[in-house]
């Protein structure tokens, strides 16, 4: 019986390996002007030079500040003034990414192609996901959420919910939370002030629709994730029945115990790119509640607005949740989910589909 406890357990610390790639996300290479960071659990303090900046940092620019952040691969981002982001805190298991959330502002970034390498670098806004290698690139966030993606060397995909621009250097695309327009030519001359001030006259007038175009989008990830994590429920159950049979010689368990390593974590990688891109939609939501408390903004609906982002607030704390747990497939929270089937506690989760789309007759 003890050969059999050690290959299980072998196997289930695959599934344990927590977060593997959930390490230091970057490093201050250089700040000029106004410029903050903010570690998670800390407060907000001036940016210092050569600092390392672990996941969950967020770094804010003023008027006149800018910053240079380099990467473990060598790829480099500058944010430019009046701008805030996050570096992704998410846990993912076998993912290498470097993913960042750019609420407003600007960020020119530089991907460093490595060789043999399949780390994956991405720009999350609130309205669309940039994904690069090899690449060159800006993207600019306006104060009503609007994008504009401009790439110079290599190649971007910009996806967003209503589909996907392919950009190649020398072109642009444009979107809102109501999704993308045609990629075309960058202009030669673009008047960035004058094209600022029209969003922010937009999101002033506007803020009511806006919002809940980004409302829309955070019920549908919020949808997603009840799905997937209905899901890693499904597999939890395949994975105690199959650790039963196992410890009674089943040599078909152990097909089963590794289809389920990889499908829960393919599952809590998904889930992790899930509460990014939640994660940007409410640092947004958060930017206009901002501006409506600002009496010199003048936001017409700023008190909706204001309700909207405590509201949203709320939902954000469950979301967490759903991410968090999500994202654990740790031994631990294995173990608990066995004690807790013990002690009878149901799952919260309801079952969409019967074990048998995993695990037919003999589908291996």
């Amino acid at each position: 019986m003890l050969h059999r406890v050690n290959w299980i357990t072998l196997l289930l610390a695959l599934i344990v390996t927590p977060s593997i790639f959930a390490k230091s996300a970057g490093r201050l290479a250089s700040s000029d002007g106004q410029v903050v960071t903010q570690i998670p659990g800390e407060k907000e303090k001036p940016a210092e030079v050569g600092s390392q900046l672990p996941p969950g940092t967020r770094i804010r620019t003023g008027a006149d500040g800018s910053a240079e952040i380099v990467f473990e691969d060598g790829s480099k981002l500058v944010l430019r003034s009046n701008s805030s982001m996050v570096l992704s805190q998410q846990k993912r298991q076998k993912q290498k990414k470097s993913s960042i959330l750019l609420f407003f502002g600007r960020a020119w970034s530089k991907v460093n192609k490595a060789v043999g390498s399949d780390t994956k670098f991405e720009i999350k806004t609130a309205n669309a996901v940039c994904g690069v290698r090899g690449t060159e690139f800006e993207t600019i966030v306006a104060a009503d959420g609007s994008l504009r993606v401009q790439v110079t060397e290599g190649q971007v995909g910009v996806n967003a919910d209503d589909g996907e621009a392919v950009l190649d250097p020398g072109q642009e695309v444009e979107g809102n939370e109501g999704g993308l327009n045609a990629s075309g030519p960058i202009p030669e001359n673009t008047d960035w002030e004058a094209w600022n001030k029209a969003k922010e006259d937009r999101l002033r007038n506007n803020a009511k629709e806006i919002v809940n175009g980004v409302k829309g989008k955070i019920e549908r990830r919020k949808n997603s994730l009840e799905e997937l994590r209905a899901e890693q429920e499904k597999l939890k159950k395949l994975f105690k029945r199959s650790k039963r049979r196992a410890g009674r010689g089943d040599p078909r368990a152990k097909k089963e115990i590794k289809f389920i390593q990889d499908k829960l974590a393919d599952i809590a990688d998904q889930i992790a790119d899930i509460g990014d891109e939640a994660d940007s939609q409410f640092g947004l939501v958060d930017h206009f509640a901002d501006l409506a408390e600002d009496p010199r903004f003048g936001m017409i609906d700023g008190k909706h607005i204001q309700m909207e982002a405590e509201n949203l607030r709320r939902v954000k704390k469950m979301l967490d949740k759903m991410v968090s747990e999500g994202t654990d497939i740790s031994m631990a929270a294995m173990d608990q989910m066995l004690e807790d089937s013990r002690k009878g506690k149901r799952d919260t989760l309801k079952d969409k589909k019967g074990m048998d789309e995993f695990f037919g007759k003999d589908p291996f």
